[in-house]
């Protein structure tokens, strides 16, 4: 089964969208960039989802004394640059569960997940076909949509897929986007 995550939530509106189409994880980015939340707003945007959906911090250069702050409203971490041992080691000690970015270069992780992206949220599209391979469960982002996912889980195995700015037009979420690559992943798990 591959689990689906939204990313990039910004306002109540984005949460009850996610609430009604129930991926199973919903992500708040922490880190410099379109998407930015404060923490404040990450907790309080996470406080309203319904129970089933995971609340996911995405940050770049954690602090982990205020990431200490978001338990247990928030629950995930993910670092979306390769992240050394004693790092993943002091969130788990948090209680956190962590998704770390992984490249070619460093394929393994200590962390939960390991996550491979295309870029920074450019919409990118990964080679799925040439994947290194991980010690860890596939967390698969960049370019993602209904379009393309269920090739991308065909291809490349994810346990998780995540898309954030395909899934908008104009720059905020689109209903019709979101509950599609949502269906897709959904549908791919019912053909199994």
């Amino acid at each position: 089964m591959t689990a689906v995550k939204v990313c990039g939530l910004m306002t109540p509106a984005d949460v009850d969208l996610v609430n009604r189409v129930h991926p199973d994880y919903a992500g708040f980015v922490l880190a410099a960039g379109r998407h930015q939340v404060s923490q404040r707003r990450a907790m309080a945007l996470a406080a309203g989802l319904e129970a089933g959906i995971t609340p996911v911090a995405v940050v770049v250069e954690p602090d982990t004394a205020a990431l200490a702050e978001l338990f247990p409203i928030i629950t995930t971490i993910q670092l979306h640059r390769p992240a050394d041992p004693p790092l993943v080691a002091a969130l788990h000690a948090l209680g956190f569960d962590v998704f770390a970015r992984v490249n070619a270069e460093q394929p393994l992780t200590t962390a939960d997940m390991a996550l491979m992206d295309a870029g920074d949220g450019s919409g990118q599209t990964l080679d799925w076909h040439h994947l290194p391979a991980t010690n860890r469960p596939l967390m698969l982002a960049g370019g993602l949509d209904a379009a393309n996912v269920q090739d991308a889980i065909a291809c490349a195995q994810p346990a998780l897929v995540d898309a954030s700015s395909r899934l908008e037009t104009n720059g905020r979420k689109d209903a019709t986007k979101v509950h599609a690559f949502v269906a897709a992943v959904r549908e791919t798990e019912r053909n199994v």
